[in-house]
């Protein structure tokens, strides 16, 4: 949880992170170890200590380096919670470790020769930030591919790397729309979209009462 670094929105009740996630089912690690901290996400990233050295020879041999994670590596390759029919989902979807590993091995690279491919979130994403350009083309659900959504129409299969990496920068809905306009972490007004979703099976948002300060 310590990945998520936004403002809340809690306008809306949603499931907790254990009953909507089914990581915290599927998955086994130290008891010892909570997911509330950083303890847990440092615990996951050792475990990568073990090819530093194969790593080291990699950057030494090659112009170019291609990344690949499950996670996600920045909190904004993923839409702003206001956006999310499941506003907690940056809690459980990234780590910080992860971003300072990748930056860690691409630290050598020129423009254009960087590239990270990450998963989990769903959303087909497209873009360059810090000399890194992070791509992510999911598979998806089958509902999901069958109703398009997330962006991406097209993109299947992806072309990453032909002979040097592909220059193109694919058109997908949210890393399109962060291209034009500026994220508000700070703004939790529902997306008229989320909005009807919790409408239509929650009832309308409940929003703290305000009251005046003495």
């Amino acid at each position: 949880q310590s990945f998520d670094k936004e403002k809340d929105v809690n306008s809306v009740r949603v499931p907790s992170l254990e009953m909507a996630c089914k990581d915290f089912h599927a998955c086994q690690w130290p008891l010892d170890l909570g997911s509330d901290d950083e303890a847990l996400a440092l615990y996951f990233d050792k475990l990568n200590d073990k090819n530093n050295d194969a790593i080291e020879e990699v950057k030494k041999k090659s112009k170019q380096i291609l990344t690949f994670s499950h996670f996600v590596p920045r909190q904004e390759l993923c839409p702003e919670k206001r956006m999310l029919y499941y506003p907690n989902l940056p809690k459980v979807i990234g780590s910080d470790y992860l971003e300072r590993r990748l930056r860690a091995i691409h630290d050598n690279a020129k423009d254009g020769a960087a590239c990270h491919v990450f998963g989990h979130t769903h959303f087909c994403w497209d873009s360059v930030v810090d000399g890194i350009r992070y791509v992510q083309a999911p598979l998806a659900y089958p509902r999901e591919r069958k109703r398009r959504i997330n962006g991406g129409q097209g993109w299947l299969p992806f072309c990453v790397y032909r002979d040097g990496f592909n220059p193109e920068i694919y058109p997908a809905i949210w890393s399109d729309y962060y291209n034009k306009n500026r994220r508000e972490p700070e703004n939790t007004q529902l997306a008229p979209w989320v909005a009807k979703y919790f409408s239509k099976y929650y009832g309308p948002p409940v929003f703290a009462k305000q009251t005046e300060s003495s």
